[in-house]
């Protein structure tokens, strides 16, 4: 029974989800972030970076749920004060032509600066590929692709303007949306507590899906009324960068666990087991919503693509 305890704990990190909401917090201290601890240098590229909760800039737990948090929040209460008929809706101008492009290059600068940082890794050292699913307890990998993670995960803070654009110009506004925005930032922060090397593949596919995804609505910011024929595609891109998350996980999963076989018990040689199940969880939930989303908007009422 100890071993089956044991093992059903190893494959379900159950204190893993008990201990992720920020319950350890008072109400008092969840609201004080000390900002003069965070070291702006981390911002700087470097084959030395280091993730450190607290000192490394929007690390702190409260902070990145308090952020969360606010997002909703503010979401509903300025989609409530536009409500009325007769409030118009915000124009923005410019600012959402600057705004995708900045994502769509910021995407592009992470997806390039990981790969090359993976051919390094792959290349020049001793993980070989594996360094794209498993960072080794024994041996964990460090350094400059971590950054890219880093930086990735502060592209999620700055996307919440995504939404905002939306809701302050009274245009619909989908769960998936929110959800999407809310719940990222919360995961790629998961990735940091143990340096899961896995995170890397859920970057790339993702950076290089934003890189198109920002890029046409870059291009129908400068001109509403431009038709581009692989509108339709973006979605198809995300449902199949979610699906494709679950073949990729294999190598993960045949990498990190193994059977003692004196005790029968399942361990880890890989770091980041428990995010790494927090990610895949939730990779299907936006798996599904994606879906839904697709068959509805180009199957189901046939919305225009062109």
């Amino acid at each position: 029974m100890t071993a089956i305890t044991t093992n059903f704990q190893s494959l379900i990190p159950i204190e893993f989800f008990k201990n992720l909401p920020p319950f350890e917090y008072t109400l008092e201290s969840f609201f004080k972030v000390d900002f003069s601890k965070w070291d702006w240098s981390q911002l700087i590229p470097s084959q030395d970076f280091k993730w450190e909760e607290g000192v490394t800039p929007f690390s702190n737990k409260n902070f990145v749920f308090m952020s969360a948090i606010a997002y909703v929040v503010l979401v509903y209460l300025i989609k409530f004060s536009l409500s009325g008929k007769d409030v118009k809706g915000f124009s923005f101008n410019k600012f959402p032509i600057v705004h995708n492009l900045i994502l769509s290059v910021w995407s592009l600068i992470m997806c390039v600066g990981a790969i090359f940082d993976i051919f390094l890794l792959a290349t020049q050292t001793e993980y070989g590929i594996s360094a794209l699913f498993c960072s080794p307890k024994s041996n964990p990998i460090t350094g400059r692709i971590y950054y890219w993670h880093y930086l990735y995960f502060i592209s999620k803070f700055y996307e919440f303007i995504d939404t905002f654009i939306i809701v302050l110009r009274k245009k619909p506004l989908i769960f998936l949306h929110i959800w999407h925005h809310f719940i990222v930032v919360i995961i790629v922060w998961t990735w940091f507590g143990e340096g899961i090397a896995y995170g890397t593949v859920g970057l790339l596919a993702n950076t290089l899906v934003h890189v198109f995804m920002y890029y046409y609505y870059f291009r129908t910011a400068l001109n509403p009324n431009i038709r581009i024929w692989w509108k339709s595609y973006l979605t198809s891109g995300q449902i199949f960068q979610f699906s494709i998350s679950f073949v990729l996980a294999i190598p993960f999963v045949v990498q990190d666990l193994f059977v003692d076989p004196n005790t029968g018990i399942i361990g880890h040689n890989c770091t980041g087991y428990s995010s790494f199940i927090f990610t895949m969880i939730n990779n299907l939930i936006f798996l599904i919503l994606f879906v839904n989303f697709y068959q509805g908007a180009y199957r189901g009422s046939r919305v225009k693509t062109d």
